[in-house]
């Protein structure tokens, strides 16, 4: 049945919420405009100073609230600490960005070296790289004639990030599988926060490695028993780049940005860890 229209939705309407204060994290300080975290006994911020891509980082963002409205303990001479704080769980909030990465529209991102810092949000491994992934004879194979696409993600201890670039088609005949030649071109190398790395074929599940192979190995092809899709989210992303009007073209969207010192950019907060005791 089709829907109908039921008036004007706000587009920039902003969660709220007031939650205890963990003051055994950081000494209960938090700043206004900070990324806060559930800890189990109350929000605590992110805090500052090299933050690194980590499993103990990952658990955290797995528990994000949102965004600081209050400081902790008041500024102008107020000795005594807040018991509770505002926060945005959702909705459009600016950040400082990352000397290197380059911002476009609806890029997922994920927290950087500080609580009011992004940066993008890792993808998986490229599958490109010419040979990696050829088609061949395995037993039980199911690739069905013609031209396929390889990707992968790699696996977190939240979950996984978005696929990375798409292999050129790789062409098989009816019944043979998918072999990871690494004689051709060597190990998928995990980077230190990454659990393993999951393969796709046309978007549907083949395999999880969890350690990368360094010989070659062969997989049957997509998952009869597991079919599910290759992730449309990054599991690390705490929300999203909302790139600006364009001054050059009405009513565009910036194409790109550049992070770095004094650059800021929007993110529409992805809500990730919303209810919990304690919560107002």
């Amino acid at each position: 049945m089709a829907t109908t229209s039921q008036g004007a939705i706000a587009r920039h309407q902003l969660g709220f919420i007031r939650a205890a204060i963990d003051a055994t994290v950081n000494a209960g300080a938090i700043n206004a405009s900070d990324l806060v975290y559930w800890t189990g006994s109350g929000a605590a911020s992110f805090g500052s100073g090299a933050l690194s891509l980590g499993a103990a980082l990952f658990a955290n963002i797995a528990k994000m609230l949102g965004v600081s409205k209050d400081t902790n303990p008041l500024q102008g001479g107020i000795q005594n600490p807040l018991l509770d704080i505002g926060i945005y769980t959702f909705g459009e909030q600016p950040f400082n960005t990352t000397s290197g990465d380059t911002y476009t529209h609806l890029a997922p991102v994920t927290i950087g070296t500080d609580a009011q810092t992004i940066q993008l949000a890792p993808v998986g491994p490229t599958a490109a790289t010419a040979g990696l992934f050829t088609a061949g004879t395995v037993s039980g194979g199911t690739l069905t004639a013609g031209a396929h696409v390889v990707t992968m993600s790699y696996l977190t201890v939240i979950g996984e990030t978005a696929v990375g670039t798409p292999s050129g088609a790789i062409t098989a005949t009816a019944g043979q599988g998918l072999i990871y030649d690494y004689d051709n071109a060597g190990a998928v190398v995990l980077p230190s926060w990454a659990i393993g790395f999951v393969v796709y074929v046309d978007g549907v599940f083949v395999q999880a490695f969890y350690v990368a192979p360094v010989a070659d190995a062969d997989m049957v092809g997509q998952n009869a028993s597991n079919p599910r899709p290759s992730p449309t989210e990054n599991a690390l992303a705490i929300g999203y780049a909302y790139m600006p009007l364009s001054s050059s073209t009405a009513g565009a969207q910036t194409a790109s940005i550049a992070g770095g010192a004094g650059v800021t950019l929007n993110v529409r907060l992805r809500q990730i860890y919303p209810q919990h005791n304690g919560l107002i």
